[in-house]
């Protein structure tokens, strides 16, 4: 079982455009989540809206630990509905201390007290998740390096605070809290790699000399924008949305079909759905919109 909703963020404070910044470091997989080059953003908040639903489990905790950059009276709204629940969570600074209120204490939305990034690397390292890709993949280590470097070299004032999360976010004890158990861990290779990256980010200067090194204003990376339903084929359009969402959303199902073919997308959907349906104990053959399947 898995949960899967729709996150609105909204930052109300001194610093919209630091907090733009910075969360596209500590949102795990930011810029394929949340449109951040076309959100709403005035003097004293920012408003990202998510480009699909997806699984956030880690959301309170990157919250929070994002609101620890910001002064007191700043806040952070998330508005979170999905499975059928709504829930509204506020994130603040108090006397120097970040508070959490949250409007449904009954919500059933899965939690996870580890940090996003650290659970977005583990999964892009594992034997179990990882997979090869021609393009910059801001998921993977060496691509979400990439993200902040393209973001945080010129900004010498955000660079205590790129340090400080960095170094936290790549430990390996960390980031292997993800696995399920002991063989499930990253390689002793991995490891290795991922504390040599760690090692760039153990002082504010070596963190500044890094990401200055590693800059590269030739990569321009993109956030992504909401994917549009109505562009799919009928067949596909009749399933419900938690059916379209768990199968990557209406963007990487018109891949498949570009790819595949219509008739091979649409076995591996009809076989994929049926799947997700009995995983909540669904009847395959009820009808979405009439139509009976």
């Amino acid at each position: 079982m898995s949960w899967m909703g729709n996150f609105q963020i909204k930052y109300n404070g001194q610093c919209p455009k630091i907090f733009h910044k910075l969360a596209k470091m500590v949102i795990p997989n930011s810029l394929l989540r949340f449109n951040f080059d076309s959100c709403k953003m005035d003097d004293n908040s920012v408003e990202l809206l998510p480009t699909r639903n997806f699984r956030w489990y880690t959301a309170d905790e990157d919250m929070k630990k994002l609101m620890e950059f910001f002064p007191d009276g700043d806040s952070i709204t998330m508005k979170i509905s999905g499975e059928g629940e709504y829930e509204e969570v506020e994130i603040a600074k108090v006397d120097g201390e970040v508070t959490y209120k949250s409007s449904n204490q009954e919500s059933n939305r899965y939690k996870s007290r580890n940090l996003g990034i650290s659970v977005m690397l583990y999964e892009a390292m594992s034997k179990k998740f990882k997979k090869e890709t021609e393009t910059i993949d801001i998921c993977s280590l060496e691509g979400y390096i990439q993200l902040i470097a393209n973001t945080f070299a010129d900004e010498v004032n955000l660079t205590p605070s790129v340090q400080r999360f960095m170094y936290t976010a790549l430990d390996k004890n960390r980031v292997n809290l993800a696995a399920y158990d002991k063989e499930d861990e990253l390689s002793e290779e991995d490891c290795a790699k991922l504390m040599a990256m760690r090692g760039k980010f153990r002082t504010i200067l070596s963190t500044s000399t890094f990401l200055d090194e590693r800059k590269n204003s030739n990569i321009e990376l993109k956030s992504g924008v909401a994917q549009d339903v109505n562009s799919l084929p009928d067949w596909l359009k009749k399933y419900p949305p938690f059916i379209i969402e768990s199968l990557g959303g209406a963007a990487l199902l018109k891949e498949l079909i570009e790819t595949k073919g219509e008739d091979i997308a649409k076995e591996v959907v009809e076989m994929l759905a049926s799947g997700i349906m009995a995983e909540r104990g669904m009847d395959s053959t009820e009808s979405f919109d009439g139509i009976k399947r």
